[in-house]
This record gives structure tokens, C-alpha cells and sequence, in this order.
């Protein structure tokens, strides 16, 4: 018996009387609180439905909000655009405010905000699908380099002497290994394709439902795979990072010389954090709005 138990015997033992209506005050208690729980249900049930109801007929007022947001803040990017060619005040104003987004990831339409660096302007979409098949092949590459040196020597000594030479040649070779992705999906019309990237870490198993961020020019429309994100797991990689990105679209490629350096350098110390920040925010979105079928 514990040293509780052993108090609330002593105590039932002293005062019988008082022991058996602290019960029933504690039994009385317990009845009105059950008592309470089921007229309050209907209650909550009630408020609960008035909510849904609310939020149910409020959604097109919000979506159509979010969209004259983002269609006025478009038009006055456009303008300030036009402005800042013969203004430095707009232009200076265009710079500060390009990476601002007007929606939020929880917007169905946030894919539709590009990203804008001077006069450059990418685009994300995403694309849900069952894995079908994963594969990972290691492939070894050889390289082999080559030296040749040669030298001379000799003395010469009153007309007399020898003269010598030597040569040496010698071959280094080396090796790296990289790993290629390849892996099939199922898209949501029925279709497959095949993917593949090298030198990553994503895990995937078959079956499981993958998201797949594609990036792009704004006066294209052929993306590349920079981001998936795995339904089952809830993980979320960048397939390319926020450097090759801006490699593979040029979208900051000025060199620093002695008089710009520091602004160069900050411009693309910027640029590669906003371009992380929104791929951050394109996950965000993905895990939200690209749902996937129940079991």
C-alpha cells in the first residue's frame, strides 16, 4: 500500500461520515460533468457547422481577393518595368522590390508569382505521379594525365668536355564514381514518364506518390526538374540547387572587377538566397495543394 492509500484509509477510519459525503460530492460532480459534455456537444456541433458554412461561402471572396492582389501587383510591376528605363528612382525601386511575392503558399495560385531577378523572370509548375520503378547505376570515369621533362648537363673545360642529357615521362591516372537516378512515374492523365538526375541523395521507393517542381524561362515552357517532394516521407529536395539554377538560366552571370565588386557580389549573395527562400515556399505549397489519392 502506498503512503496515499495509507493517509485515505487513516482519514476514512477517523471520520466515516465526512468520507462518505466527500464520495457522493465527488460522484455528484462527475454526473454533472458528463451532464454538461452532452449539452454542450450539440452546441459545439453547431458552431463547428456554422464555421464550415462561413469559411465554404467565404473561399471564392478570398480566391477572388488573392487574385486582384496578385493581377494589380503584376500590373504595377509592369509599369514600374517601363519606368525604370529612363527613371533610377524606379529602377532602383524595381530592384529592391523584384523578388516580392503577393501570394501566399497557401494560395492555389502561388506557381503563378515568377521569379523576377533584373530582367529575367522564371517560372515553377508541379506535377503529381506514382513511382513505377526506381533505379540507381554507379558509373566509374577514368581520366589519365601525361608529363614529359627533359634536361641537360655538362662541363666544358679548355676547349675539352662532355655534354649529357636525360628524360623522364611518367602517367598519372584517377578515378571518380557518380550516381544516376533513373525512376518512372505515373502522372495523374494516365501518361509515364521517365526521369533521372545524377549524384543525389533523394530517396524513393515504388509506389509512393512524388510532386516534382519543374522550373522555367517565362518565354518557354519546357521546365527542368529542380525540386520533388515525396508524399510518404514528407521530405522535400532540391534535385538543383539555387547555383546551378542561376548557371543554367544565366540569370546573374556578371563578373566582379575592381570598382563593382562589392555590389556584384551582393547582388548574387541576394540572388541566391531568394531563389532558396522561394524554392522553400514552392515545398510549402506542394505539401498543401498537390494531394494525392487515398489508399
Amino acid at each position: 500500500m502506498s503512503l496515499w492509500d495509507d493517509l485515505k484509509q487513516k482519514a476514512v477510519q477517523a471520520n466515516p461520515e465526512m468520507a462518505e459525503k466527500a464520495a457522493l460530492a465527488l460522484s455528484r460532480a462527475k454526473e454533472l460533468a458528463v451532464e454538461a459534455s452532452h449539452k454542450a456537444a450539440p452546441v459545439l456541433k453547431e458552431a463547428t457547422e456554422k464555421t464550415s458554412a462561413f469559411a465554404r461561402e467565404n473561399t471564392p471572396i478570398v480566391k477572388a481577393q488573392a487574385i486582384k492582389a496578385f493581377e494589380d501587383a503584376k500590373a504595377h510591376r509592369a509599369q514600374l518595368q517601363e519606368r525604370a528605363k529612363s527613371d533610377k528612382a524606379a529602377r532602383d525601386e524595381l530592384i529592391r522590390t523584384m523578388y516580392d511575392i503577393t501570394v501566399t503558399p497557401e494560395e492555389e495560385n502561388f506557381l503563378d508569382d515568377g521569379f523576377r531577378h533584373l530582367h529575367h523572370e522564371l517560372r515553377f509548375f508541379a506535377v503529381t505521379g506514382q513511382v513505377l520503378d526506381t533505379q540507381k547505376r554507379a558509373n566509374t570515369h577514368l581520366s589519365a594525365s601525361h608529363s614529359h621533362s627533359a634536361s641537360n648537363g655538362g662541363y666544358m673545360l679548355g676547349g675539352y668536355g662532355s655534354m649529357g642529357g636525360s628524360a623522364h615521362a611518367s602517367m598519372h591516372v584517377s578515378s571518380y564514381t557518380t550516381t544516376e537516378h533513373e525512376f518512372w512515374v505515373r502522372l495523374g492523365d494516365g501518361s509515364e514518364a521517365c526521369f533521372g538526375f545524377s549524384d543525389s541523395s533523394i530517396q524513393m521507393r515504388t509506389g509512393q506518390w512524388l510532386t516534382l517542381v519543374f522550373v522555367h524561362p517565362a518565354e518557354t515552357t519546357n521546365g527542368l526538374l529542380c525540386a520533388i517532394y515525396n508524399h510518404a516521407s514528407k521530405a522535400y529536395q532540391a534535385v538543383m540547387s539555387p547555383a546551378a539554377i542561376n548557371n543554367r538560366f544565366g540569370l546573374h552571370t556578371e563578373q566582379p572587377g575592381f570598382f563593382n565588386k562589392k555590389e556584384v557580389m551582393a547582388t548574387r549573395t541576394r540572388l541566391m538566397n531568394e531563389l532558396d527562400r522561394r524554392l522553400a515556399l514552392i515545398g510549402q505549397h506542394v505539401a498543401i495543394h498537390n494531394q494525392v489519392p487515398e489508399p
